[in-house]
């Protein structure tokens, strides 16, 4: 009887704080399994000591991690080590801002793609989700920017205003009457009347 090849996982570490516990997971529900980490090139050799990391891959150190940073030629060779499995990490719950990472685990057309976030949970990533989170990422970062655009229009409206309601009262405000007396207030309230019984 011929022993099931283990599972060929590529790892893209993007959320360092959640490698370890992802690798941990990995592990466990496919035991045996070879892990490949692709990685920026500064931490390789901390990772290369790693006992659950079978083999490390870089990318050169660069402000993100995409699919142009990494190049054509290696995403070839990413799809030539014919991986069963990508696995995207994200810091964050909803794994927004990582649509990068997603986009190049799908070029190396892993037969699955998952994104772990830092509970440990883990969501399948297609190429249409990948799309719509890269297209979410895009567009919200221009709402952002108009709502900003917007708010410092508003701002410049109302200061304006003020600034005209205050020009437009100057002329008639009362002058302070400082050489003139100042009488006490006569006294409408007649004083009680008292009465002897």
């Amino acid at each position: 009887m011929m022993e099931k090849q283990p599972k060929k996982i590529l790892v893209i570490r993007s959320a360092t704080r959640i490698l370890d516990q992802t690798l941990v997971s990995l592990q466990e529900e496919f035991p045996g399994c070879h892990i490949t980490v692709l990685l920026p090139q500064s931490v390789k050799e901390s990772m290369k000591q790693d006992q659950k990391v079978n083999q490390v891959l870089t990318i050169p150190d660069q402000r993100r991690i995409s699919i142009s940073s990494y190049g054509k030629q290696n995403i070839r060779k990413l799809q030539e080590m014919n991986f069963d499995l990508a696995v995207s990490l994200y810091n964050i719950d909803h794994g927004l801002g990582y649509s990068n990472i997603d986009l190049l685990a799908i070029a190396a057309k892993a037969k699955n793609v998952r994104g772990y976030n830092s509970r440990g949970n883990f969501v399948e990533v297609t190429r249409a989700t990948a799309t719509k989170k890269a297209f979410m990422e895009k567009t919200s970062f221009f709402w952002v920017g108009i709502n900003y655009v917007a708010t410092s229009i508003l701002f410049i409206i109302i200061t304006l205003a003020l600034i005209g309601e205050w020009l437009f009262r100057l002329p008639f405000r009362k002058k302070h009457a400082s050489s003139k007396s100042v009488l006490a207030p006569t006294s409408s309230v007649r004083e009680p009347v008292k009465v002897r019984v």
